[in-house]
């Protein structure tokens, strides 16, 4: 994260202590108006058919969240994307491709199915791990989620579509699920929409979600807290309750799986450029891998081969033998670089902890509604 960021979010975590913080925060307030009212007026727009809301001609499931980063969408996408594909159901994953560097196109394929297209400066570091993760997927990138949709169905022909980030674009095309993820450590930041706060729409928002996820529930402090806010706004939707599991460490370069017990002795670091990284290291450390020192970068951060570099420089003056990253970070690591030190990747599993009857409904239930060819 940069100077900037972390002074941020510091900010708005932290209750105003004096007169300027207050001051500060009635502006940032201010803006939130502001940024209210640009999304009313978007929604009242949509709603009273002023813009016209379209529709795909297959199954459209929405992945989402209200505030802004670090929920967890991308391991739900590749659970859902999975689970489908080993069903035989044909799928389309339809992503923004957020901060992908390279914006020549305004539609970008991903994956067709059958090999990865793009790399994560065409097609971004998400939609690049779930093509890596769900290779029989296609996986497309654009900002107009309808036109990808149309793309895919012309040269795909896909049984269902899964919108990676798509709760914010609800108005404008029609899904038949819409799941939002809430993050158990810090669900909805100060209640405030942006500046002042971390919601992308107001808590009110909350009441068009046919299904919740409370991700990583193992690290949140009062659950029952988060349901009951939940269930205030919307008491006919399912709450399913997940965590993260570590699955297995493996070497970057040679592929081969690391038994944590032999890190046990070892000083290891790690380094990350996800939107939440105390979540990486909590899981970590759930493998008994403790972080003696670690890298935090901005999240969605693009590795250059200096980067690099300064990182393992670093790592070696401390005396650090090993480093771990995320495999988000992996798609974006240089290739065929010298490592004076291993870098280890950490492989996780999205798993469903509460409410497995009411997840299990809704995956049968999609799997009816769309059909294999």
């Amino acid at each position: 994260m940069s100077d900037f960021e972390t002074a941020y979010l510091k900010f708005l975590h932290d209750k105003p202590q004096t007169w300027q913080d207050r001051a500060l925060f009635s502006i940032l307030k201010l803006f939130s108006f502001l940024f209210l009212t640009g999304w009313w007026l978007r929604k009242t727009s949509y709603r009273s058919g002023l813009l016209r809301r379209r529709r795909l001609t297959c199954p459209v499931i929405s992945v989402g969240n209200i505030t802004t980063g670090g929920t967890g969408k991308t391991p739900v996408v590749i659970s859902l994307a999975r689970h489908f594909s080993q069903e035989g159901r044909r799928v389309a994953v339809l992503s923004r491709g957020y901060r992908r560097v390279k914006k020549g196109s305004s539609l970008v394929w991903v994956s067709d199915g059958k090999k990865l297209l793009a790399g994560a400066e065409e097609g971004g570091d998400e939609p690049l791990l779930i093509a890596e993760s769900v290779p029989e997927a296609a996986v497309l990138v654009a900002k107009d989620r309808y036109e990808a949709g149309l793309e895919a169905l012309r040269e795909f022909k896909p049984d269902l579509f899964i919108l990676d980030d798509g709760y914010q674009r609800r108005f404008e095309l029609h899904r038949d699920l819409d799941i939002l993820i809430v993050d158990g450590i810090n669900p909805f930041s100060t209640g405030w929409v942006l500046p002042a706060g971390l919601l992308r729409e107001p808590m009110g928002a909350l009441a068009e979600a046919d299904l919740f996820v409370l991700n990583k529930v193992n690290l949140a402090r009062s659950p029952q807290d988060i349901r009951t806010v939940l269930q205030r706004h919307n008491p006919k939707a399912y709450i399913v309750e997940s965590c993260y599991r570590p699955l297995v460490l493996k070497d970057f370069k040679t592929g081969k799986e690391v038994k944590p017990s032999s890190l046990d002795r070892a000083s290891v670091g790690a380094f990350s450029g996800v939107a939440n990284p105390l979540s990486f290291i909590r899981t970590l450390a759930e493998f008994k891998v403790l972080v003696r020192h670690a890298y935090t970068l901005r999240d969605h951060y693009l590795y250059t081969e200096e980067k690099l570099k300064a990182i393992l420089e670093d790592a070696k003056l401390r005396g650090l033998q090993y480093l771990v990253t995320t495999q988000k970070d992996e798609v974006k690591l240089p290739r065929g670089m010298e490592l004076d030190i291993p870098i280890l990747v950490l492989e996780i599993k999205w798993e469903v902890t509460g409410g497995k009857n009411h997840w299990d409904t809704v995956l049968k239930t999609i799997s009816l509604s769309s059909t294999t060819n």
